[in-house]
């Protein structure tokens, strides 16, 4: 990874592996080891990334080789109010615009985007916002070369011609898309949210500009942060998890405790908004390696049922599954808490104790709630929730034990409550 203009930024807070709090270094065995007691493991991270203030305006220079024509990838307002679309158009006078995503973007809208994009005759894709757009840039530039609809290639790998170059342009601090092989899409007619991965659709490159993420309301600053931390909790909790995204997923919720509140409370302040672009970087190149846990899988259930944004949706289900999780692999939850502010030892009971009330202590700093009810979830909709989603084997293959049915309805039924009642 590059880092661009830094624009006087301090050195970021970095932890070394030697720091890890104790059992830190066991908490990551069981992965496979060699002949020699080394871990195996893979870690593929093609994305350049560039950092710094106003790094955005080295996009044209950068893109020299790529193309000329470029789809630019967006929603209706967010890049154009953070400024991210202007200037982009700016560098690029042959730039063909496609402003229709839509928040939780839906294969009926990338499918629109592929064919403006195959009549265009865009020579590569640049996405330019949240999740959503950038996650819609990828399923369109698979699009433009592979015919069908983008519900053709759910799952892993099943497209066969290479897709479009993709270049992503995050203006919030969350998604970590810039830096994963995923497109979410929303499957309407279910409805459900659907992925397509493929290592052809980590972006090629990643520009972070904190100065496109000033004007991100709190709310926004809050859900968006909180999605961050969970890929980075969920990343170090999964089965697929390596020893170099234990030590980032550490370093993420220490910099994510330390400046998300301030984000919230000072949208302003850039210093603030640069560290929590670089933790959701950092935490999206975990789940890039990792995946997710049943957080997100429970997660989509509250979004699609209620319209609760993601980040919300999953700083609900942290607290139940994590307490949980304590009793599974303890000592990486009490390093999690560490990091989080809440030192503790190894102990199942101290580990879920402390990491349940790290988290409500984040969430009390930011102004979020934890209990359901706040948000809109309804006692009634849980039991066809937890059935639906326990009958999707495939949420739950990164989950370090085996889960019940029962296990589910409670962690949906404690998210509905609130940590008061774990």
């Amino acid at each position: 990874m590059s880092h661009g203009c830094t624009g006087g930024f301090e050195p970021w807070e970095r932890l070394s592996f030697a720091w890890l709090p104790f059992g830190a270094h066991a908490m990551m065995a069981g992965r496979g080891e060699d002949e020699d007691g080394m871990e195996s493991f893979r870690w593929h991270m093609p994305t350049e990334v560039v950092f710094g203030r106003g790094c955005l305006d080295d996009l044209g220079a950068l893109c020299g080789g790529v193309g000329k024509r470029p789809l630019l990838v967006t929603g209706r307002h967010s890049a154009r109010k953070c400024g991210a679309l202007a200037r982009v158009e700016s560098q690029f006078p042959q730039a063909v615009l496609f402003d229709q995503v839509e928040e939780n973007p839906s294969a009926e809208t990338c499918d629109a985007g592929g064919a403006a994009c195959r009549e265009a005759g865009c020579d590569f894709v640049i996405g330019i916002g949240g999740g959503s757009p950038m996650d819609a840039a990828k399923a369109i530039s698979l699009l433009a070369c592979n015919p069908g609809s983008c519900e053709r290639y759910y799952g892993r790998e099943k497209f066969s011609k290479p897709n479009l170059p993709v270049v992503a342009v995050p203006t919030t601090a969350g998604t970590g898309s810039e830096t994963t092989p995923y497109a979410v899409i929303t499957h309407r007619r279910e409805p459900s949210k659907r992925t397509i991965a493929g290592k052809t659709l980590f972006p090629m490159f990643a520009l972070l500009d904190p100065t496109l993420s000033i004007s991100m309301p709190g709310d926004v600053t809050a859900n968006t942060g909180f999605d961050a931390l969970s890929h980075a909790l969920e990343g170090m909790a999964s089965k697929a998890a390596t020893p170099v995204g234990d030590v980032l997923g550490l370093d993420v919720c220490r910099l994510v405790r330390k400046w998300l509140p301030r984000a919230v409370a000072a949208p302003e302040d850039l210093e603030a908004r640069g560290h929590m672009l670089y933790a959701s970087m950092l935490a999206g190149c975990i789940i890039a390696q990792s995946g997710t846990t049943p957080v997100h899988g429970m997660g989509y259930y509250f979004t699609l049922a209620y319209g609760m944004p993601h980040g919300l949706a999953n700083a609900l289900l942290l607290p139940p599954l994590f307490q949980h999780n304590a009793e599974v692999i303890p000592a990486k939850v009490a390093a999690m808490a560490t990091a989080l502010g809440r030192p503790c030892n190894g102990t199942p009971e101290a580990a879920g104790a402390n990491i349940v009330a790290a988290l409500v202590d984040l969430a009390r700093d930011c102004g979020l709630s934890l209990i359901g009810r706040d948000a809109g979830v309804q006692e009634s909709d849980i039991a066809s929730f937890a059935s639906e989603l326990y009958a999707d084997r495939g949420r739950f293959k990164n989950q370090p034990d085996e889960l019940s049915l029962d296990d589910v309805a409670r962690f949906f039924r404690a998210a509905l409550e609130g940590p008061e009642a774990l």
